[in-house]
């Protein structure tokens, strides 16, 4: 008899335990958002069902109401929710319900759909990398970039964690711990945001497609994020390519299918892989948009360090020169990785942009021979503001330093951004006033 009473508190309690409602320990944080749909990720207590209601209406009347993933232990209790039928350039109001049940109070967060593909109009997007070890690092980073209300989207360039392993409890945990803080929740809860990796949140630091367990980072990722896509269906990784009006945006996967950056320089040697090479020399082809932005981790500049393009130069030089071979107008090239903020103009042709650290410790380098802006004291993100409406499309760089605000803002003219006018550049520096360091 008392083993029966035993057993049935038992059930019951595991029972009351399977009902305990669920809440949000992370998010909701908007992925990609195109002018007809969006994809909004969460991360549950526990297990239970995700739907949203979305409306036209900050009160969320006559919303509609649409299921999402199951949310279960296999994916850390992460998923996503895709919501279709929108209407291009249109704000919208929503919340997440967890097994049927609020899982958000009034106000509700809203986002803008992104215009028509091809259509032409103002854009401004905040780039940054290198977001450091504890959730505090980048956390008056996000405060500050949450105040600006005016920018459509984010790119995270890497280094969007420090968990400095492929495991997949060491991943969760890092991508746990920098999600967290109220600021990253606020901001990412109405821009869309986008995220490729580097080096600390693949694996080890300048780690490359050798590293065992590769397979168990790649997962986290996908937990993760709601990006476009997760590389092609027959070359996984963590690349894609996505449009925002007139702009399109080519974002590549500089870790997963890497050579050592000691390796001999053949052409065996690769940074992104044949496939992954093939599909972002077809999406450049491809585009029709007035500015192509070209991201990725490590820095594109011909004077970097061994873990960046100037270990791989046959397919750097491959990219480049099909833009060249082909005329293609427009390319714009940004980065992240090097703990400070700077801008080259690359073989006097392209315009790049380094952006970080956003929580990172900060490191300082001389003056390089293509570099026209070198910021390195301090934490920082960027934000290019491109307007494609003019017959001469407006390209404009600002710099945003933590703790002191707008630090550098320059229009670039269409020649300067095609390369048909040099840029003047800093004196170049005879030797560091400290070492130039990686880290």
């Amino acid at each position: 008899m008392r083993q029966t009473a035993l057993l049935a508190l038992s059930l019951v309690l595991t029972g009351a335990a399977s009902a305990a409602p669920r809440w949000l320990v992370l998010g909701p944080m908007l992925g990609h958002v195109s002018d007809s749909d969006a994809r909004i990720w969460v991360k549950a207590s526990g297990e239970s069902k995700l739907s949203i209601r979305i409306s036209e209406a900050e009160d969320l009347s006559h919303a509609r109401r649409l299921t999402g993933d199951s949310l279960a232990e296999p994916s850390a209790f992460t998923g996503t929710v895709t919501v279709g039928g929108l209407q291009p350039d249109h704000r919208y109001y929503y919340s997440i319900f967890l097994d049927g049940k609020p899982a958000m109070v009034a106000p509700y967060p809203s986002f803008v759909t992104a215009p028509k593909p091809g259509t032409q109009g103002h854009l401004r997007f905040a780039f940054t990398s290198c977001s450091g070890y504890s959730a505090h690092d980048p956390a008056a980073s996000w405060a500050d970039l949450d105040l600006r209300t005016n920018i459509d989207l984010i790119l995270q360039l890497g280094d969007n964690h420090y968990g400095n392993s492929p495991r997949l409890e060491k991943q969760r945990a890092a991508y746990l711990n920098q999600r967290r803080t109220t600021s990253f929740r606020d901001a990412t809860s109405r821009l869309p945001d986008y995220g490729i990796w580097d080096d600390h949140d693949f694996g080890d630091n300048d780690s490359d497609g050798t590293l065992v367990g590769k397979e168990e980072a790649f997962r986290a990722f996908k937990e993760h994020w709601a990006n476009p896509a997760f590389g092609e269906s027959d070359n996984p990784g963590v690349y894609f390519k996505f449009s925002r009006g007139d702009v399109d945006f080519i974002c590549l996967d500089d870790r997963y299918y890497r050579s050592p950056n000691n390796q001999t320089n053949t052409p065996a040697k690769t940074m992104l892989g044949a496939h992954q090479l093939a599909w972002a020399k077809a999406a450049l082809l491809d585009s029709k948009a007035t500015v192509k932005v070209l991201a990725i981790g490590g820095e594109w500049q011909s004077n970097g360090t061994s873990d960046s393009w100037t270990s791989f130069p046959r397919e750097r030089d491959e990219i480049f020169n099909l833009i060249r071979d082909h005329q293609i107008t427009g390319v714009i090239l940004i980065s992240g990785d090097r703990h400070f903020t700077a801008a080259y103009h690359v073989q006097r042709r392209f315009i790049e942009v380094t952006a970080g650290p956003f929580g990172g410790a900060p490191a300082e380098t001389r003056n390089l021979p293509e570099m026209f802006i070198n910021h390195g004291k301090g934490r920082f993100y960027c934000i290019f503001d491109i307007d494609t409406r003019p017959a001469e499309p407006l390209v404009t760089l600002e710099m945003y330093q933590i703790g002191i605000g707008l630090i550098e803002r320059r229009t670039f003219s269409w020649d300067e951004v095609n390369g048909q006018k040099p840029i003047a550049l800093l004196a170049p520096s005879p030797s560091p006033a400290k070492p130039s360091v990686k880290p």
